[in-house]
């Protein structure tokens, strides 16, 4: 008996290393939208693990949501896909499993061009609470460029865009990039197998 129970202490020990050897080493995880299809509703959903909210009341009072628009008038950083805030809403947000640093994406026009937006700013939260805002972005046109959001330590962001056209303003985003939070994936990690522990040690 005794040297079974040594012997699941070890493998415990060994799965606590194991854990902790693989969150420092984490990387990068981006969002590219492309094994998705055209015209597909993204609100709803927990596409690649993630929340995808509906948006506030954007162009002639239509409720906002994310969508994988058609080809017409969408400019994807990596083909074929990105996805859109639908009907132009002003305020659209993603929650996160756990807190990660948001390190950005990529923007670009959606629509007639005088549709789009003339600004991108996006907001983080934790915890329910607003915690960190990046500056505007104003390189919305034809071509995808880099938006640097560097938001540390959220749960969630929420992208607000200016309005241009009866209360909407359309953009497209791509290459969602965000790096999880390591010392949050390794307490919630821990927990597990401490919780595990009780339950068979």
């Amino acid at each position: 008996m005794k040297k079974t129970m040594t012997i699941k202490r070890f493998l415990f020990m060994a799965l606590v290393l194991s854990l902790v050897n693989s969150v420092t080493g984490v990387s990068a995880i981006v969002v590219d939208f492309d094994d998705l299809n055209y015209d597909m509703h993204l609100s709803g959903t927990e596409y690649a693990g993630l929340t995808w909210e509906t948006g506030n009341i954007g162009y002639k009072n239509n409720q906002g949501y994310w969508k994988v628009p058609s080809s017409f008038n969408s400019y994807p950083q990596s083909q074929p896909y990105n996805a859109i805030n639908a009907w132009g809403c002003t305020h659209l947000g993603i929650s996160f499993p756990t807190e990660v640093d948001v390190l950005g994406a990529y923007f670009a026009a959606q629509g007639a061009n005088d549709s789009w937006t003339t600004g991108i700013q996006v907001h983080g939260y934790r915890g329910g609470l607003e915690v960190v805002a990046t500056p505007w972005f104003d390189d919305i046109d034809t071509h995808p460029d880099w938006f640097a959001m560097n938001l540390n330590n959220v749960d969630r962001i929420v992208i607000e865009s200016i309005p241009v056209d009866q209360g909407g303003g359309w953009y497209g985003m791509d290459d969602l990039t965000y790096i999880p939070e390591p010392t949050t994936l390794l307490l919630f990690g821990l927990g597990t197998l401490v919780l595990l522990r009780k339950h068979r040690l």
